[in-house]
């Protein structure tokens, strides 16, 4: 799930027992090799197709200006039709289940709501960072040339719903798309649908909208990649390796798919197989973190701090919240939990979150910060460097069937 922290910070989990996360597909052409790039900002980073089940990653300064910010395009239609809209910069989310959108970048398309008793649905999405709260609507989903046929998505910052139910918040600051900075969320986490809480209302009878629904499963937003006629039991992220220092542009690759084409093969990867809400076990710093988890929606590694407190100190600068800012770059290693319980080692580095962002660069793989709980986040510097899988729920490939991550160098 994402989770913000203004300026830097971006983690997007959702808090639900399936998680929660952006714009629509974009050019053809590219190649189909991941690189890295010094290159100048670039306020609109979209994607362009690399197959036919593949498009590009751009990491980079993008509308967020945000670091370790992953973009996407998402293409949207009115189902059936080809009046369609491609929405760039969209925040691509391994901890999150949907589409979810902004209202303004997708005008003028008249998307059908999703109705219940002769209302519209809207959703109340929990995210460690806020809620998302908006109408549920039906669209076609294009990447490439992958297609989610009629899925119900998330309209954000909906002018027809401004008014927030106290059950979500009440009040725009604990609104995600007021923090966002990006067009939306692309949720291709672990999961089918969100499991998130659902209202039956219409702005006539708000007043109505105060308890929540059990809504059938096929009605709540889905993962666009699970709604694929083919290449639905997962996802790849590629991205390539990035300096000590950081880089300006990273782009790396979004393959759909796992061991359904010769271009998204699990073979000779670490399958880390998760509970059935996601969470698998990181061994770090002599304590066994079982909620842990693997997200791209996150822009740096969370982890309580712990006995090394007084060497991965908090940074003072408000900007800076929540990440550490150690006097100098430290060295560590992880253990995480693969299949028949086997130990990966897994290394990674805490450089000072000040020093780093003072180049203005927006790609790192050494940002580190404060997470509550028994919770390891394994954000967006995980991902550098490597291929990873996300398999989804009860769908099958050669590393098994997910729930599971799985990666390798």
């Amino acid at each position: 799930m994402p989770v913000f922290r203004e300026f830097l910070s971006i983690v997007l989990r959702a808090i639900a027992f399936p998680f929660l996360a952006a714009i629509l597909v974009a050019c053809s052409g590219g190649s189909t090799s991941s690189s890295s790039s010094s290159g100048s900002d670039q306020s609109s980073l979209p994607s362009v197709n690399l197959a036919a089940n593949s498009i590009s990653v751009n990491v980079g300064a993008g509308t967020a200006k945000n670091i370790n910010t992953p973009y996407v395009s998402v293409t949207i239609c009115q189902p059936g039709t080809n009046i369609c809209k491609t929405v760039d910069n969209i925040l691509l989310d391994t901890g999150s289940t949907g589409l979810r959108v902004l209202a303004s970048t997708i005008t003028p398309l008249q998307l059908s709501p999703v109705v219940v008793n002769n209302a519209s649905i809207l959703e109340c999405a929990s995210f460690i960072s806020g809620t998302a709260w908006g109408p549920v609507k039906l669209a076609d989903v294009k990447m490439s040339s992958e297609v989610a046929s009629s899925i119900p998505i998330q309209i954000l910052a909906d002018p027809s719903y401004s008014a927030i139910p106290i059950a979500c918040g009440g009040s725009q600051d604990t609104q995600i798309s007021t923090t966002l900075k990006t067009n939306g969320i692309l949720g291709v986490g672990l999961f089918i649908n969100d499991s998130q809480s659902y209202f039956n209302c219409v702005p006539t009878t708000f007043s109505n909208c105060r308890i929540s629904l059990s809504l059938a499963p096929n009605l709540q937003v889905q993962n666009p990649v699970a709604a694929f006629p083919v290449d639905n039991n997962g996802v790849i992220i590629k991205l390539p390796a990035v300096g000590v220092t950081g880089s300006k542009l990273v782009t790396g690759s979004l393959t759909f798919g796992i061991d359904t084409q010769t271009n998204n093969l699990s073979t000779g990867s670490y399958v880390i197989p998760t509970t059935s809400s996601g969470y698998f076990t990181t061994f770090f710093n002599n304590t066994t973190f079982i909620n842990s988890f693997i997200d791209s929606g996150s822009n740096g590694l969370y982890f309580p701090s712990g006995s090394l407190s007084s060497v991965l100190i908090n940074c003072s600068s408000a900007s800076l919240a929540g990440f550490y800012c150690p006097a100098a770059t430290q060295s560590y290693m992880a253990s995480l939990t693969l299949k028949n319980n086997i130990q990966s080692n897994v290394t990674f580095s805490a450089a000072n979150a000040r020093t780093l962002v003072a180049n203005g660069n927006y790609a790192y793989n050494n940002i580190t910060g404060q997470i509550g709980g028994n919770l390891f986040d394994w954000g967006l510097p995980f991902f550098f460097g490597k291929t990873v899988f996300i398999g989804i729920t009860g769908r099958a490939s050669s590393a098994g069937i997910g729930p599971y991550y799985a990666y390798t160098y």
